[in-house]
């Protein structure tokens, strides 16, 4: 309802109260016709109050109510203290996920707040204390937040939720027949090795900085199983057994795919993996393969989609697929590359050794390798799987290799959202315990995602607006709760946490 103001032509201006109904406007009550200013204001004053006498009859109060002034309001506001704007909104929401999974059987209060703050704000362990101090009234020591990440390891946190992660799998019916394997490394901030942090090959090209080397299996919606961690000197290729196996035995799991890319599986590996009678599909290095192989593989059909199965014996079988928008990356690469390469015959000094299409000569300069960029321009577009799962179509092949995007979008999320390299740590005990956090924090991201489809970091921007407000009354010390409306996205995300923002 509302009061409509009408002006005749003699002057005077009538005052009703008006409803909306469907289009039309109804006439509620005739209010009066004021001739004078006097009368305006009173039938104004009027009209106020019928509304607020026909709102407070219907259960609707509102806090700036015409019974009051401005001063009376501002007395009252007085008498309270508006304490905190806390995130529990945000983290209520992932600590749903959090119970979902089954990881508050671990019964640890603290490691649960550590691994939703890193979800929230990643910083170093001493922010974590501050944010949970003034971001959720959660009061820890510094110390008693390292004695929980010295109890994880202690206890052995790290099996415990793997085992949590896969009867939260099993229990949703998922199978896993197939798993995605890939190695990271994460550099320290330092130049002193230890027995843990050691130099190695880095995949960030820290090569002159300590680092540790991290594993991680994940299913095919990239949700995490196992994370391990060596001594950052460790060749890639010798992690895969013992943490496959590890699964293997751990899961009972006899009929299982493994997928991995060209680095991770050497032809000892291979071997390894079928005498544990397991299957498995490898990025292949098609240019290191023999001569009669490779004239059959270029002859693949350039036509997108294009494959074709090659018998290597030993049940194995080399699958070699052709994609349209792979050559025109490959083409591209391989231009630049070119490009360097001619600009380092001309410019000697910068010749380094990642220059692919340079090789040197007997008196000590450098030429093009016309081999090599004749071979690179012929293998444009075409990408090769080994596998022993024969029984699969070339189609499903290609397609579960496809997915290992999944392991390394993982990856991705670990070391920017969760920002994962341990710059903080040094002690073997804490940087594990750290990586146990970010291992946790990831499988509630991945489940999170995969459930609302939205990305962690868009959720973030969309719940961390919506703060509990705390008031308390300055006199009696009593308090209060409000958490700040909404918007209808946030709204959405609340109700699938089971979270009521109506307080």
């Amino acid at each position: 309802m509302f009061v409509r103001k009408d002006k005749n032509s003699a002057g005077n201006i009538a005052f009703q109260v008006m409803k909306k109904v469907g289009r039309r406007n109804r006439l509620v009550k005739h209010l009066g016709t004021a001739r004078n200013s006097f009368e305006e204001s009173q039938l104004a004053k009027l009209g106020q109050q019928f509304l607020d006498s026909e709102r407070i009859k219907s259960g609707k109060l509102s806090l700036f109510d015409s019974r009051y002034d401005k001063n009376s309001w501002e007395e009252f506001l007085s008498k309270l203290e508006f304490i905190s704007a806390l995130d529990t909104p945000v983290f209520a929401f992932f600590a749903y996920f959090y119970r979902l999974i089954g990881l508050s059987k671990l019964a640890d209060n603290c490691f649960c707040d550590l691994v939703i703050s890193r979800i929230i704000w990643p910083v170093s362990k001493a922010k974590t204390r501050d944010f949970l101090q003034s971001n959720l009234n959660k009061n820890y020591s510094l110390t008693s937040l390292y004695r929980s990440m010295q109890t994880a390891v202690l206890k052995n946190y790290q099996e415990k939720i793997e085992s949590i992660l896969w009867d939260f799998l099993q229990k949703r019916g998922e199978t896993v027949s197939v798993l995605f394997f890939d190695v990271t490394t994460l550099y320290f901030e330092a130049f002193e090795e230890d027995d843990f942090r050691k130099c190695g090959f880095s995949k960030d090209h820290k090569s002159n900085q300590p680092q540790v080397t991290v594993t991680l299996t994940v299913t095919p919606t990239g949700f995490p199983l196992h994370l391990r961690s060596f001594s950052g000197n460790k060749f890639e290729g010798h992690t895969i057994i013992p943490c496959i196996s590890n699964i293997r035995e751990k899961h009972k799991l006899d009929d299982l795919i493994v997928v991995a890319d060209s680095a991770m599986v050497s032809q000892t590996n291979m071997e390894e993996l079928e005498r544990q009678s397991l299957k498995f599909i490898v990025g292949a290095r098609l240019s290191n393969l023999s001569k009669n192989i490779f004239q059959k593989i270029i002859e693949v059909p350039k036509t997108d989609g294009a494959a074709q199965r090659f018998n290597l014996g030993n049940n194995r079988a080399l699958v070699v697929s052709y994609s349209q928008k792979r050559a025109a990356k490959d083409k591209s690469d391989r231009e630049k590359q070119l490009k360097r390469a001619n600009y380092a015959l001309i410019n000697p000094s910068t010749v380094a050794k990642n220059f692919k299409f340079l090789e040197k000569t007997k008196f000590g300069g450098f030429s093009l390798n016309k081999d090599l960029l004749q071979k690179a321009e012929q293998l444009e577009g075409l990408k090769g799987y080994i596998t022993n799962a024969i029984y699969l179509s070339d189609k499903e092949i290609v397609q579960k290799y496809s997915q290992l995007w999944q392991v390394e979008k993982s990856f991705r999320i670990s070391k920017s959202d969760l920002k994962a390299r341990p710059i903080f740590h040094t002690a073997k005990e804490k940087i594990e315990a750290h990586l146990l956090i970010v291992f946790t924090a990831l499988a509630i991201i991945r489940l999170v995602e995969n459930t609302t489809k939205i990305s962690c970091a868009k959720i973030l921007e969309k719940l961390n607006p919506v703060k509990q407000i705390i008031i308390e009354d300055k006199l009696t010390k009593e308090r209060i709760s409000k958490f700040i409306q909404p918007g209808d996205e946030a709204k959405q995300l609340l109700k699938l946490a089971k979270i009521n923002w109506v307080t």
